[in-house]
């Protein structure tokens, strides 16, 4: 790609685009520069796929200049390698002896001087908060010598809302990959098989991949939620067998150069019962009616309202949470769909539909990875979207 390192996952003129909207923002906000904390937003602005520890690290952008990489010296001398596009005058590194130093010494202080010899001292300043730990946040204040830096916090997710053709790429080679991931933890549910290995199969199929499309890592491993104890809704797998006459629901994400194609699907182990199949319809309306509304110049609160008036026949209300929210790289969120967000919804976002309910002994969840295309809402995960009734 542009004659770089096959693993540059873009084109540098699409890096260099999403700088220039960065940029944009900067300027309406009043900031001279924004330094950027979040391995995420690193990874979106320039690239750079490698997963640090918690060593610090920063991408620093001016209004006339190509972005900054600040990090540390191990990491810097082989960025190119691990997808950044910058020339490497523009990564920055600081000595590997900052790295785990007990003493008053911090990189901060490396990132900090760089910054205000770059910009000077009556700059507007403004920091990307997220991936900013509360006791580090003292440490770059400290080392930029100012009181209170301007928040750019939201900007880098502003910028990534709205995704590129290839980034759909990306998301539509995710969304295979899932499905065969989904179809191979449904093969593992068993009376007396364990969570674990469902939870292994699919982590399995997630890292392997397709026969055409590399695996990668997940943005975080599998849930499965059911049974008599398994009834947290964000708890991963515990040490419990599956057993007969209950329903379990299998989510996670598969990812393509770290941008996710979520999805969850229901299973029950024996014949479900009817209460179990009427909830099951009741999900189902609700889901394709929210998908039906999922559409450029809708609001979030729309597609909220549409799902609640096609499940509510069936008794089933989720007026406090969310059915789902735009997400990409990382699976960062965005807007909610949520009754109390009006977000106006536009082509080429990216959604994780869900339609959950959770009770004591009675979760459910399905959620697809949709895409908004010009006329209407693109399912890019296809398993079928029923109930699972498996053999006891």
């Amino acid at each position: 790609m542009n004659g770089r390192n096959f693993v540059q996952a873009f084109e540098t003129s699409e890096y260099r685009a999403r700088v220039d909207k960065l940029r944009a923002l900067m300027s309406k906000a009043g900031m001279d520069a924004l330094l950027v904390i979040s391995q995420a937003n690193h990874c979106y602005l320039v690239g750079y796929e490698s997963f640090s520890g918690e060593e610090p690290q920063a991408v620093f952008v001016t209004l006339d200049h190509d972005p900054y990489f600040i990090l540390r010296k191990m990491d810097a001398d082989t960025a190119a390698d691990a997808g950044c596009w910058l020339p490497q005058d523009q990564v920055i590194a600081y000595a590997e002896d900052y790295v785990g130093d007990s003493g008053e010494r911090s990189a901060w202080d490396v990132i900090g001087r760089f910054v205000k010899d770059k910009v000077g001292e009556s700059a507007r300043i403004g920091v990307d908060m997220s991936g900013l730990r509360a006791s580090d946040y003292h440490k770059l204040i400290r080392a930029l010598g100012v009181q209170e830096p301007c928040d750019g916090s939201g900007l880098v997710s502003e910028c990534a809302l709205v995704k590129s053709e290839r980034e759909l790429l990306y998301m539509k080679e995710a969304a295979a990959i899932a499905d065969q991931a989904m179809l191979a933890g449904l093969g593992k549910i068993a009376v007396g098989a364990r969570h674990c290995d469902a939870a292994a199969a699919i982590m399995s199929a997630l890292c392997a991949g397709t026969e055409t499309i590399p695996g990668g890592p997940p943005p975080c491993p599998p849930y499965i939620r059911g049974g008599e104890f398994a009834n947290a809704p964000h708890q991963l797998w515990i040490d419990d067998v599956f057993a007969a006459n209950q329903q379990y629901y299998l989510q996670f994400s598969a990812s393509r150069h770290r941008y996710p194609a979520p999805m969850a699907r229901i299973a029950h182990l024996g014949p479900a019962t009817p209460r179990r199949k009427h909830q099951h319809e009741g999900a189902l309306a609700g889901f394709y009616a929210a998908l039906d509304a999922l559409r450029p110049g809708a609001t979030c609160a729309h597609v909220a309202r549409a799902f609640q008036a096609a499940s509510r026949p069936y008794g089933l209300r989720r007026e406090e949470g969310r059915n789902g929210y735009s997400f990409g790289l990382d699976w960062t969120t965005g807007p909610s769909l949520g009754l109390n967000n009006d977000t106006e919804i536009v082509a080429n976002m990216t959604f994780d539909l869900q339609s959950a309910f959770h009770e004591r002994g009675e979760i459910y969840l399905l959620s697809d990875t949709v895409r908004v295309a010009e006329n209407g809402a693109e399912l890019l995960t296809t398993v079928p979207r029923i109930l699972f009734e498996l053999p006891v």
